[in-house]
């Protein structure tokens, strides 16, 4: 049996978005495997001893946590929205953090594992897949986002040739980046756009490449509860980080128009879960709409309930994605995708297990939720097809493959 590592500046049961529920499924399914696997990621700043590798033991999994040296943790990064000096300090430390390269080498030795897995490395150090490859370990490294060629690790719609992702340090950061990554061993996306980009980009040159769904824990629907479903109230779900970048405010916007264009007809409501910094601007244009309905921060355990209630979840971003985790988790309970063509949404087939519409277009976006509305009678057949489309993307399946990889 061999032994593995995953490493990823966020672990449970902190959380800043899919990746961390993705690294959390490839974890619980190596355990459930058998599979002799264990987790460094970063830990919060609690006096000097943080700086160095502390082991835990948390429901039989081996974790390593540690505070990586910096100015202020990742964790606490969205606090420094606005102050773009100390981002800027804070991204060059974090690229060449050599506290991180030597506390990890130290793990990995005293481990040994024969394969590491590395994921989202954006705040527990770039260098991480240099100390992985000084003791000649394969690594085989997943892409989440886009932010090796941008810090902010968000291109929004309209914007992609904007001086940011232009800039002559954005330049040097990429291509400082190419170099501390070289090529592991095998690189793994979720999505063909996410590797197109980076591939137009230049790295990862050598590397072996492949096209891998991020896994989901599915939880297929029987076919009588989705035939039987009642149509006549009809919810809209929104389930992310709420920010602007997100496009719920784009979303609240076009569902008040889309009251006012079909009143008299059944009653309709946008469910939206989650937090973020935008939630107070959303509350507030949102208003005392009785049809607009803030559920806040919902566990994953929960989520089975929120995806009971809805009939089409609604995925507006205005920024490139890769992959959302949402898309499947709201395919595998039967609830059909309306999402912006923008970035790896490429799971989303028109009139098959959901809609696409133009990121940023309130029109379009308009038209395609009156159109669902108009067409109940569809969703039962879409609702299938959600279930059918991915059967083949559960846990169990992503670790096979994995585990043939390696």
């Amino acid at each position: 049996m061999k032994k593995f590592c995953l490493i990823t500046s966020v672990f449970a049961p902190y959380n800043k978005g899919g990746a961390e529920t993705v690294v959390n499924n490839i974890v619980a399914g190596f355990k459930k495997d058998n599979q002799d696997i264990f987790v460094i990621t970063s830990g919060e700043f609690q006096g000097l001893k943080s700086f160095w590798p502390r082991k835990y033991l948390e429901n039989g999994l081996t974790i390593y946590r540690f505070y990586p040296l910096n100015i202020f943790s990742y964790l606490n990064i969205n606090n420094y929205g606005k102050k773009h000096f100390w981002r800027l300090i804070w991204h060059g430390f974090d690229m060449f953090n050599l506290h991180s390269y030597f506390m990890i080498k130290r793990i990995l030795k005293q481990e040994k594992p024969e394969v590491v897995m590395t994921h989202m490395l954006k705040g527990i150090g770039y260098l991480t897949c240099r100390a992985v490859k000084s003791l000649r370990i394969k690594n085989i490294h997943t892409l989440h986002e886009v932010q090796l060629a941008t810090p902010s690790g968000l291109i929004l719609k309209g914007e992609e040739n904007s001086w940011q992702h232009n800039f002559f340090l954005t330049k040097f950061y990429q291509l400082f980046n190419r170099w501390l990554f070289k090529s592991p061993d095998i690189i793994i996306s979720s999505s063909k756009f996410l590797l197109d980009f980076y591939n137009q980009r230049n790295f990862f040159p050598h590397s072996k490449k492949i096209i891998l769904t991020n896994p989901v824990n599915i939880k297929i629907q029987d076919d009588k509860n989705i035939k039987a479903k009642d149509y006549n109230n009809f919810n809209f779900l929104f389930l992310g980080q709420i920010e602007k970048y997100k496009g719920v405010l784009l979303l609240i916007n076009v569902f008040k128009k889309m009251l006012k264009e079909t009143s008299g007809l059944e009653k309709r409501k946008l469910i939206i879960v989650g937090v973020g910094s935008a939630l107070r601007e959303a509350q507030q244009l949102a208003g005392n709409n009785s049809q607009i309905e803030f559920m806040g921060y919902v566990p994953n355990q929960e989520l089975g309930q929120i995806f009971a209630l809805a009939d089409a979840t609604v995925v507006p971003s205005l920024c490139y994605e890769n992959s959302p985790t949402v898309i499947f988790e709201s395919l595998s309970y039967g609830v059909p995708v309306l999402a912006a063509r923008i970035g790896g949404i490429e799971f989303i087939k028109d009139d098959y297990n959901g809609f696409t519409f133009e990121a940023g277009d309130e029109a379009d976006l308009l038209k395609i939720l009156k159109f669902v509305l108009q067409n109940k009678n569809r969703l039962a057949e879409l609702s299938l097809n959600c279930c059918e489309s991915v059967k083949e993307i559960g846990v169990e399946n992503y670790i096979k493959k994995l585990e043939e990889l390696i």
